[in-house]
């Protein structure tokens, strides 16, 4: 969780300094479907991300220009492959598994896979299950 608090703060210091802008907003806890866990749950650690990321959250690869990486349709990482964030949309982490997931109003959150689930993805396919 400090590791979490630090990156949604990380705002505050650093690239993002000069230019003066949030990257992410926290928003309010909400229940949502976890398809790792296969239940509802709570996500307490819920965020909008308002601008494009001009880092990778997980490697910390500086993006000199990120409007070349978010210009694909589904942009991640060049390094390490993490999706990243889209501006506009809210993320979400579930409180039981720790899964990271896309939650769009009216509909089931949209896992965004973490290292480990995107290892098994690429042995056994692009479908993702607990399995």
């Amino acid at each position: 969780m400090i590791r979490w608090l630090k990156q949604l703060l990380s705002w505050r210091k650093g690239k993002n300094q000069a230019s003066g802008q949030q990257e992410r907003f926290p928003l309010m806890a909400r229940d949502a479907w976890c398809s790792v866990c296969r239940k509802t749950t709570r996500f307490t650690r819920i965020w909008r991300c308002a601008q494009p990321l001009s880092s990778c959250s997980l490697c910390d690869l500086y993006f000199d220009v990120p409007e070349l990486v978010y210009g694909r349709t589904q942009p991640a990482c060049p390094r390490c492959e993490e999706p990243l964030e889209q501006p506009g949309f809210d993320y979400g982490l579930c409180d039981y598994c720790g899964s990271k997931f896309e939650l769009v109003e009216g509909t089931k959150p949209g896992l965004l896979p973490n290292r480990q689930q995107r290892e098994e993805m690429k042995k056994h396919g692009r479908s993702w299950s607990l399995s």
